[in-house]
């Protein structure tokens, strides 16, 4: 029992006339005529007392009308509704991110989000990089926002604007009146940073920048997440970068700083797991990207 044949029988008990319903239907005559001899059969009574002169419903037809409108109606509301989905505006999004991540534009996002389609439930997930990409390779998460290169070879990216990184130093340190702080007069300060294992592509891009001027990171302490870094610094257990994001929180003891040469800014990406993100995942990443294009320098 189709809902074409449903709605032909509906229109029908509208008009009480073929022609009418026919052309309502956009169909011929006898091919409404055929649905409607289909469907009595499949029901086993006739729906409709018909001659030349005029066409009525029958008692069963009078008792089908009510139930085949609702089916109708129910369908109407599944299709759009899978139309939905297939649009990517309801559902469920499952999103993972870094710490460094959430002191970003990504609160905003997620609100925005969350206003645009709050027909899709959205679930929250803290995690490292690393363990970003294996919940996405394991289908445990449908987006992840992390920092590359990954190494997950199942997963592709888009890629996000990077966070800058700011020195953290404690306010009575001696190069904290500086408005720049020279990478060479770091020589010997005691350094925190992040370990390799979390993010060896910004690891070595940092001993890098020192290496360059010509001294070596005295690295004292490896530290994550970087919301612990700060507070490490504001202890005098060393000094550490920073995203810009987590200086803009600030940190009473700490003050962030600019270097020279410039620090390497952190990668940011979005990833899903090959071949392409789910509907719901492309609209975030759409109401994301516009989020951070609007965030100030």
């Amino acid at each position: 029992m189709d809902i074409r044949s449903l709605a032909c029988f509906a229109t029908l008990a509208e008009e009480l006339h073929f022609g009418r319903a026919a052309a309502r239907l956009h169909l011929t005559q006898p091919a409404l005529s055929q649905r409607i001899r289909v469907l009595e059969d499949e029901v086993g009574a006739a729906l409709f007392e018909r001659d030349r002169r005029h066409v009525a419903l029958t008692a069963a037809g009078e008792a089908f009308l009510d139930p085949a409108r609702e089916t109708i109606a129910h369908a109407a509301r599944a299709k759009a509704q899978a139309l939905r989905a297939l649009r990517g505006e309801t559902g469920q999004l499952r999103l993972g991110f870094t710490v460094i991540a959430f002191y970003g534009a990504l609160p905003e996002a997620v609100q925005r989000f969350r206003s645009l389609y709050p027909d899709i439930a959205v679930e929250l997930a803290e995690m490292n990089s690393p363990a970003l990409e294996a919940a996405l390779a394991e289908g445990r998460i449908d987006l992840g926002i992390l920092h590359p290169p990954l190494l997950t070879p199942s997963l592709a990216m888009a890629a996000l604007p990077e966070e800058p990184m700011l020195l953290a130093l404690p306010e009575s340190h001696r190069l904290a009146a500086r408005p720049v702080i020279a990478v060479a007069d770091l020589r010997d300060e005691p350094m925190l940073i992040a370990p390799r294992t979390i993010g060896p592509h910004i690891f070595d891009r940092m001993v890098a920048l020192f290496q360059k001027e010509g001294i070596s990171p005295r690295i004292v302490q490896q530290v994550t997440p970087m919301t612990t870094l700060v507070g490490l610094v504001a202890t005098g257990a060393g000094l550490g970068f920073v995203t810009r994001g987590i200086a803009g929180t600030g940190r009473p003891g700490v003050v962030f700083r600019p270097v020279s040469p410039a620090a390497p800014a952190l990668p940011m990406a979005a990833a899903w797991r090959e071949p392409q993100p789910s509907a719901v995942a492309k609209r975030f990443l759409e109401t994301a990207i516009a989020a951070m294009a609007e965030r100030p320098e």
